[in-house]
């Protein structure tokens, strides 16, 4: 006798489910293995230090150099109340833990109630190629908002969508990125009414998170300081450019600079005959050629299509100061929402298969192996196999970003572009 379409569908959760609670285990495990920790446990003591101070003094004051957002200082205090012990470090970390697996979860759920078992089955191997980092940071609490805004955008509830947008610009600054896209559809299917009724909301959700900031005793220099603390980072060693730039220096004779500062081990802003300013905006440059491209062929779709979301996300990530496996996941967790039509079945599978290669390849170069990493650009770097293996990741990377760009330019050709 044949299973019956409810055996088989229970069957098939039960195999998901199954799998998830593995997948789950193992980046538990992860999390706790030396191989692992080295790196990745010296954020989380910035975070319990932030909580704990707010939590033991009820206020933000007096944070001195700081480059948190009020969103992710918010999240950190939030974790810190739910440490059975506030003041012990493995406490705060294990809570860290469980409030990301939970997370994780919701990326789970998400994925399976927009885009089925198999955007599910997606989200579930990007989460376990990227590795445990995604444990010891936040980014998974800023993409559940950019995702949660995403699928409540997709259900008509443009306002709560708005405010969970706003809410994650406060917390990170790169949806930004995609504002524009959300208010250009807004106009499309509302006209001036919905457009202000969005938008309206995105600064009411930022506005609150930033509000309730000052008001638990920030000055509004603190959040322009934690704004000034990235943009004074140096142009890092992990990105595309970080791999490009020591070549080209190479190539000229030029010695490199390095500039470590802010927590990133970078390239001093004027290394040789070839300024680093230049190769810093390119990001922007791309970005704002692929929003000209949406919004001048701006359909009902625009924000609701999360190929073309992963092309803007992804240049930033890929072409700015920093590309490690927790920046890359803001854009990869768009990947499995993408609408069936979007890509093409070769597309899609080609597409899943670099960006898993991508993030695999991030977590041996960081953190892995990143005290070497570091350490090749003070001699001979183009005899390491770290910054040959970083340039392979960067290059897997990009190759991503070609696929999502052939196509988002495919249906720009056809005319439709979006639906």
């Amino acid at each position: 006798m044949k299973p019956s379409a409810f055996s088989r569908a229970v069957r098939g959760h039960g195999v998901f489910l199954g799998l998830t609670a593995l997948a789950l285990w193992v980046l538990w495990v992860q999390a706790g293995h030396d191989l692992w920790i080295g790196h990745l446990r010296i954020d989380p003591v910035v975070y319990q230090a932030r909580a704990s101070a707010f939590l033991d003094g009820g206020s933000w004051a007096g944070l001195g150099t700081n480059e948190y957002q009020p969103g992710a200082l918010w999240f950190f205090a939030g974790v810190g109340a739910m440490a059975p012990d506030r003041g012990d470090f493995d406490s705060f970390l294990r809570a860290l833990f469980a409030v990301n697996l939970f997370l994780l979860c919701v990326h789970l759920a998400i994925a399976a109630g927009c885009g089925g078992r198999k955007a599910a089955w997606q989200m579930l191997l990007f989460a376990v190629a990227a590795g445990p980092i995604l444990l010891f940071r936040f980014e998974l609490f800023v993409t559940a908002l950019v995702l949660g805004a995403w699928a409540l955008w997709r259900r008509d509830r443009f306002a709560l969508a708005g405010l969970l947008l706003g809410a994650a610009t406060a917390t990170k600054v790169y949806p930004v990125l995609i504002f524009p896209l959300f208010v250009a559809s807004a106009w499309r299917e509302g006209g001036w009414r919905r457009c202000a009724l969005s938008g309206a909301s995105w600064a009411a959700g930022g506005a609150a998170v930033v509000g309730a900031f000052v008001a638990g005793g920030a000055a509004w220099s603190d959040v322009a300081g934690a704004l000034r603390f990235h943009f004074d980072k140096p142009f890092g060693i992990d990105g595309a450019l970080g791999t490009v730039l020591p070549l080209w220096q190479a190539l000229l004779g030029a010695p490199l600079r390095m500039a470590p500062r802010n927590g990133v081990y970078g390239f001093d802003p004027d290394p040789g005959p070839i300024p680093v300013a230049v190769f810093e905006w390119l990001w922007l440059a791309a970005v704002l050629w692929v929003l000209w491209l949406l919004l001048r062929r701006c359909g009902r779709g625009a924000w609701s299509e999360a190929g073309a979301l992963f092309v803007v996300v992804g240049l930033f990530v890929g072409l700015g100061k920093l590309m490690t496996p927790q920046y890359a996941w803001w854009a990869v967790s768009l990947v499995p929402l993408a609408s069936p039509g979007w890509f093409r079945r070769g597309e899609r599978a080609a597409l899943a298969a670099l960006l898993a290669a991508c993030l695999l390849g991030g977590q041996f170069v960081y953190p892995l192996n990143y005290s070497e990493f570091i350490a090749c650009f003070d001699g001979a770097f183009l005899a390491s196999r770290l910054f040959w293996v970083n340039a392979l990741k960067n290059a897997l990377w990009l190759g991503a970003l070609g696929v999502g760009l052939r196509a988002l330019l495919r249906r720009a050709r056809e005319g439709k572009l979006l639906a």
